[in-house]
């Protein structure tokens, strides 16, 4: 394939794919005052392929670097280690895509058609001041200029001319688009990568700080190795408490794969920071572990300016920085949907579980109110490590055996006790209720219930104020015990 062929390809596809993400980035446009200049432009007839018009003879393999000049400034294209850089993002990370098609776009460059071989009136076509400049270099020392005017009557072409005549053509708006953009358009927007299936780094730890909180929610991973019946990770603080897969996760691992929308400003200083509102952040999420930390800061809402003063404003996302990332100094917007931490609640990442342990795992379960203890004696024919699932097979209290299969429902009752509402309070007192469970290992799991109000309990795991539930669910536990000790049936509700 020749160099014009695989340059008009490149081209075309980058091409395409910057039209579709800048409509995001920038969706302002000067169509009315394309529309005005155009109007004293006759239309032309329908293009034709065979109407195109090289204006750049040289390939891109020959060019050596690429200014462009624009209203957002000026930037650099320029070979470094085999591929090109926009030399003003420094060691910002950048879209290999988008800077080699750029260069592509300028290899051998073609037109849709000639509009006018010899006009003496550039203003009408936005060339006497052009919007945007592309000055190519090339590696034998010469040089060429193309120069960027109004969009034409057609809003898909755009009227260009080179430097060495005033010969004035059309091109595909959308080629020429990268090109009247900000050298930010370049930057790599995908901050840190998504593992793949069986690359994910081993868990550590993530904190998160919030301005409306008066604590921080910590993730690490789950102790007891309890992964099949909860997440594979627990929150140790404010609570120790375990988590539900489906509304942790994005909170848990929503950092791999983070990416953002646009690239506002690179290598911030304190002033700019400021401005941003980085300094005094409303969000903060470090996420450790071996061989990666990453701290990412969100900073103020970014409303959509084109959105009419006195209408609802639409918020794109927020202002964020990522350190620990490589190539990532800058500020950038990600969208609010890829931050679920700056709005999560806690109580919305919890399991239903307050403890993790399987029943079968358990030789015995205490329920002790006000100084009177009933115990129950668990046997059963395996534990829950086995491949083949293990029974219970029995259970007694007082000598008396017990219907397992009720049993079962009062230990379940038990370890879902409410975990909706997270609670600090130190409560005061003695502990109205102690529910103790040991294992075969003669681990414990221990849950202090102390009476807070009328209708309410504070609840204590592991000698830590945890949550507060409702004394109904007290007042059914006691019903329950009460029932299956005299052959009666479990009331699961509460």
């Amino acid at each position: 394939m020749n160099g014009k062929v695989k340059g008009t390809i490149a081209c075309g596809i980058v091409a395409a794919g910057l039209a579709g993400a800048l409509v995001f980035l920038n969706p302002k446009d000067d169509n009315n005052n394309a529309a005005e200049t155009s109007s004293e432009i006759p239309a032309a007839e329908s293009l034709v392929a065979d109407e195109s018009v090289l204006i750049l003879e040289k390939g891109a393999d020959e060019i050596n670097s690429v200014k462009v000049t624009n209203e957002n400034g000026s930037y650099t294209l320029k070979k470094k280690n085999e591929l090109f850089r926009v030399e003003e993002l420094g060691e910002i990370s950048q879209d290999d895509y988008l800077t080699n098609g750029a260069i592509d776009c300028c290899g051998c460059m073609d037109a849709e058609k000639m509009v006018e071989e010899n006009a003496s009136d550039l203003e009408k076509y936005g060339l006497s001041t052009p919007r945007g400049t592309i000055e190519v270099s090339y590696t034998d020392g010469t040089s060429a200029k193309v120069e960027i005017g109004d969009v034409a009557y057609d809003e898909n072409k755009t009227y260009v001319k080179t430097d060495s005549s005033n010969a004035v053509y059309m091109m595909n708006t959308a080629t020429l688009t990268h090109f009247l953009e900000p050298a930010t358009v370049f930057a790599d927007l995908t901050l840190i990568p998504q593992p793949d299936e069986n690359s994910w780094p081993e868990y550590g730890k993530e904190v998160i700080t919030r301005n409306d909180w008066d604590y921080k929610a910590v993730f690490e991973n789950d102790p007891g190795n309890n992964e099949g019946i909860v997440a594979a990770q627990v929150m140790t603080e404010p609570v120790f408490a375990y988590l539900n897969v489906t509304g942790s996760t994005d909170v848990t691992h929503g950092m791999w794969g983070l990416k953002a929308s646009d690239c506002i400003l690179p290598f911030p200083d304190e002033e700019s920071l400021k401005e941003y509102g980085l300094d005094e952040p409303r969000c903060v999420v470090e996420l450790s572990g071996e061989g990666y930390d990453y701290t990412l800061t969100v900073g103020s809402q970014a409303f959509d300016p084109d959105i009419p003063e006195g209408d609802t404003p639409v918020v794109l996302g927020y202002y964020c920085t990522l350190k620990g990332a490589e190539g990532c100094d800058a500020v950038y917007l990600i969208p609010t949907e890829s931050l679920p931490w700056v709005t999560f609640k806690v109580e919305d990442v919890l399991s239903n579980l307050i403890t993790a342990n399987f029943v079968v795992d358990l030789k015995e379960l205490s329920v002790e109110k006000n100084g009177t203890k009933t115990v129950y004696e668990i046997a059963s024919n395996g534990s829950s490590a086995d491949e083949t699932p293990a029974e219970l097979t029995k259970v007694t209290q007082d000598g008396k055996e017990l219907d397992v299969q009720e049993f079962k429902k009062l230990f379940q009752y038990i370890i879902t006790c409410p975990t909706t509402e997270i609670c600090f309070d130190e409560p005061s007192g003695e502990p109205e209720y102690i529910i103790t469970q040991t294992d075969n290992e003669g681990s414990t799991d221990v849950i202090e219930l102390y009476k807070d109000s009328a209708r309410r309990y504070i609840v204590k795991l592991g000698g830590k104020p945890s949550f507060r539930i409702p004394s109904t669910w007290t007042e059914t536990l006691d019903e329950n015990i009460e029932s299956l000790k005299n052959g009666g049936k479990i009331n699961e509700n509460y």
